[in-house]
């Protein structure tokens, strides 16, 4: 794993996208467009979770399901604007733990909703379904909601911690938590 942190951190930088980060105003520019990503990406899943866990019964889930697009368009620029980030300092995320740490939480978001599609999503969604959702929904709701608190805390945390110099001997192990020197 550490090979490949090493890799990585090299092959995303690019020059180019750095030079056009580092300009006035658009690093804080990304920042904004990236707040407003995961604005409509968590304020949508939010909204389809809580009622899943039985708020707004007297909407049928499927009302609220059609705003999953937004969030999917959220989804798109925080993928967009974060891919920028990364290609810009990938040496302060790759080694980053809360980095990696907010990567597995939206890998794990995603396949909790791919479990919710591939089992009674279908069934939830479809017309004249009982309002109140099947346990199961209810659970993977739950996790949803506790999985993308998880991306957000995570996400916040990477700011608090930028990965420093490895000592000389330090660059070991399974996964590196220290940027390591460039060969002489």
């Amino acid at each position: 794993m550490a090979v490949f942190q090493i890799w990585l951190a090299s092959v995303l930088y690019v020059p180019a996208v750095a030079e056009v980060m580092r300009m006035a105003f658009v690093w804080p520019l990304a920042e904004s467009v990236h707040f407003i990503g995961l604005s409509l990406l968590v304020g949508t899943v939010v909204l389809f979770d809580l009622r899943l866990l039985g708020i707004a019964r007297g909407i049928p889930a499927a009302a609220w399901h059609r705003l999953i697009r937004y969030g999917l368009i959220g989804f798109a620029l925080n993928a967009a604007t974060g891919l920028l980030f990364l290609m810009t300092e990938p040496d302060q995320y790759i080694y980053n733990p809360s980095f990696m740490l907010k990567m597995a939480f939206i890998a794990t978001a995603g396949l909790n909703a791919l479990s919710f599609y591939f089992s009674v999503g279908p069934r939830l969604l479809a017309p004249g379904v009982p309002l109140d959702a099947p346990r199961t929904a209810k659970v993977i709701a739950a996790a949803s909601l506790t999985l993308w608190m998880c991306v957000i805390i995570a996400g916040r945390l990477l700011t608090f911690y930028r990965p420093f110099d490895c000592a000389p001997g330090e660059a070991t192990g399974l996964v590196l938590l220290c940027v390591p020197g460039k060969p002489q």
